[in-house]
């Protein structure tokens, strides 16, 4: 059962704690002269993070009246109430943009009281509901959510020896971050930090904290090519993860035919900026190499199946780089990651949450229409700012081509020829394998096209501009100095970039080099005319005398008087001065 409605000693001894602290709060709401409600909110937080939670309501001056609140809907909570009666308890669902929302339930009530003050307390407790990597921490409040003729206050008790500055004490209202009013930061029993401040209704309170002199005892735990790191406390999420990659890797490897004998994983306490920006986990490319894959730990607190999904997008990366496609290519490897963790996702049961992901990113596409190329400049090192439709629209790419031409096992062939090629680091070899995989490599390369990908072709269409460029370079007069010398360059460079496997840069190479030398002849004939047109200049620049410049005098040859310039007479003696 979520409620129970008997009164339990332990939620009393609460409930007196909470009040024999905080005496003034009790009588300023008793005392209130308005029919005007106070909600206050306590989380209590133990060295683990593990979270008891303490939600008291009352009322003043009514003999009835009727409120709500939002109550979790994922674990067992209950009340108790004093001085009134409740009448039409009820506790259902609430949608949000046309979703039942997986996590809060409202519960909503009528009261009567012949004392005028209703006295109601939820209680419920979250193991590891805040998260402590020694020596950092970060509280993320419940969903605050309540009537609003109610005023509302949270206290968080922070564990022992914890310090908080007050920058670090967000609310989060919507989807606008900033200061809560009325904070107040102070030292509690034990050696612990209370921090208080004002609520909203519909909001939550972010608070990144410090624990002094604590070190991180972290476990390893290791199930076949897996090696988990974590903190001794998320032992079982690691365990989680594990089994999850356990047994999604027979897929993986049959799908991308690849050898991979470890890989580390590790969870990470996410910054203020990641918290927000939504970032699940990623892979760091060192020296061109995938390392750890590091999972955000506060998607432990979302829907079932999301951080199963982050974990399978970040194991897709190792995949895809052992299969033979650099990072170079992002869009590649995150629309591939995208792909198989919602494909795999899907056939291990998490459906609720692929689904969910799914509608997710059919919204951003909705918003970008069928044009796609712009992934091609989607790079390691830069973030665009609206980057989440880059990865919606890779893995657009990617879910198009499956379905069409036959999901897993398409794939299965593509990594098949990925491995025959040795390595493809272009997207012109990408999509010819994309093509030789779908047994059509001129539609897949009209469909990117038509997509919006540029200076792309099959690897067969540049065999046959490599050859017509080295051709008619060759075939070029040695009197067309200095283009044939430069198209021979070129060719050099394609053929070059073309043997490394870089067919569009070798493509872009060769164009030039049959660019130059289609137009040589003309290009020879303005170079020499214009040489010839400046040599004769500077010719006849030699050979024209300038004209013989007059004397300029300064003094009158006749008194020694200073002349004024270009003077006629001398104003002194009135003499003529002759030139």
């Amino acid at each position: 059962m979520k409620v129970k409605l008997n009164a339990k000693l332990i939620l009393c001894t609460l409930i007196l704690t909470v009040f024999l602290i905080f005496p003034a709060y009790v009588k300023l709401v008793q005392a209130a002269p308005a029919a005007r409600g106070r909600i206050l909110y306590v989380y209590d937080i133990d060295e683990d993070g593990n979270t008891s939670i303490l939600i008291n309501l009352i009322y003043s001056g009514l003999t009835y009246g009727s409120s709500w609140i939002t109550v979790p809907s994922y674990l067992n909570w209950s009340y108790v109430v004093s001085d009134a009666i409740l009448s039409n308890v009820e506790v259902k669902s609430i949608f949000r943009y046309g979703s039942k929302d997986p996590f809060w339930e409202n519960f909503t009530f009528s009261f009567t009281s012949a004392s005028k003050f209703i006295n109601l307390t939820i209680s419920y407790t979250v193991p590891l509901y805040t998260f402590i990597f020694e020596p950092n921490g970060l509280f993320y409040s419940s969903h605050i959510e309540y009537a609003y003729d109610l005023e509302g206050t949270a206290e968080i008790i922070l564990p022992p020896n914890s310090t908080v500055a007050s920058d670090d004490v967000n609310i989060i209202v919507d989807s606008t971050i900033r200061k809560p009013s009325n904070l107040l930061i102070m030292r509690f029993p034990k050696n612990r930090v209370l921090v208080s401040c004002s609520t909203e209704s519909n909001s939550r309170i972010m608070i990144y904290f410090t624990l002094k002199n604590t070190l991180l005892k972290e476990e390893e735990y290791r199930l076949g090519i897996f090696n988990f790191h974590a903190p001794a406390r998320y032992m079982e999420y690691a365990r989680r993860i594990l089994d999850l990659y356990n047994k999604s890797l027979p897929i993986f490897l049959d799908v991308f035919d690849v050898n991979v004998t470890n890989i580390n994983v590790t969870f990470f306490l996410p910054s203020k900026n990641e918290l927000l920006s939504g970032l699940g986990g990623y892979v760091p490319f060192t020296g061109g190499q995938p390392g750890d894959i590091h999972l955000n730990i506060f998607y432990m607190r979302t829907i079932s199946g999301s951080i199963e999904l982050i974990a399978l997008h970040e194991l897709t990366h190792h995949m895809v780089w052992y299969a033979g496609v650099g990072p170079t290519r992002l869009w590649v490897h995150e629309g591939m990651a995208e792909y198989f963790s919602m494909e795999i996702g899907w056939i291990l049961g998490y459906r609720e949450a692929v689904s969910m992901h799914r509608s997710e990113v059919e919204r951003v596409l909705n918003t970008i229409g069928d044009k796609y190329g712009f992934v091609q400049s989607w790079s390691m090192g830069s973030t665009p700012s609206n980057v989440i439709a880059y990865y919606a629209a890779s893995y657009k790419i990617f879910k198009t081509l499956g379905d069409k031409y036959g999901g897993l096992e398409y794939y299965k062939r593509f990594f098949r020829i990925v491995k025959r090629m040795g390595s493809i680091n272009d997207d012109s070899s990408i999509i010819t394998a994309l093509g030789q995989a779908a047994n059509n490599t001129i539609e897949v390369l009209e469909t990117f096209r038509r997509w919006g990908f540029t200076g792309i072709s099959s690897i067969e269409e540049i065999a046959v501009i490599m050859e017509k460029a080295r051709k008619t370079v060759e075939d070029l007069s040695i009197l067309l100095q200095p283009f044939k010398l430069i198209a021979q360059i070129l060719v050099s460079i394609a053929l070059e970039a073309y043997n490394k496997g870089y067919y569009s840069r070798a493509l872009l190479y060769a164009n030039g080099a049959v660019m130059i030398a289609t137009n040589a002849l003309i290009l020879c004939l303005i170079t020499y005319g214009l040489v010839a047109f400046l040599m004769a200049r500077l010719a006849y620049k030699r050979m024209v005398k300038p004209k013989p410049v007059k004397p300029e005098l300064l003094f009158c040859p006749y008194c020694g008087a200073r002349l004024p310039r270009g003077a006629l007479y001398c104003p002194y003696c009135g003499q003529r001065i002759q030139y």
